[in-house]
């Protein structure tokens, strides 16, 4: 008997070392949303990105406008998305509230930046498991001494370039919804509602995980949901994971 195949993954997620550039320009909200509004006039990246550097950009420099844009290009459409990812982030973008889009940008930086990516589920996920609500950047800072071991191009960063990348990171994780404060910060649950749900389960099987793994994929953890309630709503498909339409 013929052995059913495992299933092709698409390479939609970001590999490799980490970077020091990682969330340079924190999370860019408002930036993002001025992309994602061109985009929805002209359908085009290209020219969204031309517009955004153009015109609707307030930076003074084009030198800054142009990493502004460039940063917000490798979180969204480096890997070359489907056209639905770029329409529900639109969507998200035209809400009034932007609690959506927030955890859409949270999901989608983060599968493109290891660094993020291993920040929240090694760092902020357990913490958040073991009830330490309390983050702050010397406990970045230990992040990065730790995976220097893991990491060898780590070990290269001054101790100068640690200290701004550790702020850089929870700052971003901050705008994204999953801390809140200033100095020291806190674990919060982000809101994600029905529609950001449905377009990560979307992303999985598009991206080729088996139906059977997707309520233990790593990703449902960047919005600090466990396997139990992504199994919940697959099987009551009633749009809530939690309280208020919420996950």
């Amino acid at each position: 008997m013929m052995a059913t195949a495992e299933p092709m993954l698409r390479e939609w997620r970001a590999t490799g070392p980490y970077l020091p550039t990682a969330a340079s320009k924190n999370g860019l909200i408002a930036e993002t949303r001025l992309f994602l509004q061109a985009y929805s006039t002209s359908h085009s990246i290209q020219q969204a990105r031309d517009d955004l550097i153009n015109s609707l950009l307030q930076q003074r420099s084009r030198t800054t406008r142009a990493v502004v844009t460039r940063n917000i290009l490798s979180r969204l459409t480096r890997w070359n998305p489907p056209a639905w990812v770029l329409d529900d982030l639109v969507l998200a973008s035209q809400q009034e509230d932007l609690s959506r889009l927030r955890s859409l940008l949270l999901l989608h930086h983060a599968r493109q930046e290891t660094l993020l990516y291993d920040v929240v589920q090694q760092l902020i996920v357990p913490r958040w498991q073991g009830g330490e609500l309390q983050v702050g950047r010397d406990d970045a800072l230990a992040f990065l001494s730790e995976a220097a071991t893991r990491q060898p191009e780590v070990g290269s960063w001054s101790y100068e370039t640690r200290i701004k990348i550790a702020g850089n990171l929870l700052t971003t994780l901050r705008d994204y919804g999953l801390l809140s404060g200033k100095q020291t910060k806190r674990i919060v649950e982000p809101a994600v509602d029905q529609q950001a749900v449905g377009h990560l389960i979307r992303l999985l099987e598009e991206e080729g995980i088996p139906e059977v793994r997707i309520a233990e994929h790593s990703d449902w953890r960047i919005w600090l949901i466990l396997s139990d309630r992504v199994r919940l709503y697959l099987m009551t498909n009633e749009g809530r994971l939690g309280n208020n339409g919420t996950a």
